[in-house]
């Protein structure tokens, strides 16, 4: 007997058929015919979960248009949680004309090594509940290969290229005070 599925079940299909097929049509483009599409990894160890820390990734394919693939890892070895939040980046480059923001929060030595500047949409689906919202997002390439997720006027975090790097590196998030403490 099939059961059917809940509106929140259907809702994270939905999601996943989306995004499977944003990446299966996305090397269709030209750019990505000519071979010049370039896979990145980054990953974060974010201790800012209420349980425990977890292992973030992030998957990006870049052709001129940067699509990214956010998920959590499982690592119940290390003691990790995983929340299984999903989420997809899309966005354009823009360093030629980015310019770093003027808040007294954000950390200037990040623009001064500023490689290359993305800005984009990200967005990112809850399992179990969900819940899907986006937010306006930055990423910023320093020239040591560190990709820092800024979300607009909220914080901006450091990803890695790799977990162990993530791991060893005591660079945290650096938070807007103005806004309420997560």
């Amino acid at each position: 007997m099939l059961r059917r599925l809940s509106t929140r079940r259907s809702w994270l299909w939905l999601t996943a058929i989306m995004t499977g097929a944003l990446l299966l049509i996305a090397p269709a483009t030209p750019a990505a015919a000519a071979g010049s599409v370039t896979p990145m990894v980054w990953h974060r160890y974010n201790i800012y979960e209420p349980i425990s820390p977890s292992h973030e990734r992030l998957r990006c394919l870049t052709d001129g248009q940067w699509r990214c693939l956010y998920d959590t890892v499982p690592a119940p070895t290390l003691g990790l949680s995983n929340p299984r939040v999903k989420g997809t980046f899309i966005g354009t480059d823009v360093t030629d004309s980015w310019e770093c923001p003027e808040a007294d929060w954000f950390p200037t030595d990040i623009c001064d090594s500023a490689a290359q500047v993305v800005s984009g949409t990200q967005s990112f689906v809850f399992p179990g509940f969900g819940q899907l919202f986006t937010v306006d997002a930055v990423y910023i390439v320093t020239d040591d290969g560190t990709l820092w997720n800024y979300w607009v006027d909220q914080f901006v975090c450091p990803w890695y290229p790799t977990f162990d790097e993530a791991l060893t590196t005591s660079e945290g998030c650096t938070f807007n005070p103005a806004l309420p403490p997560i």
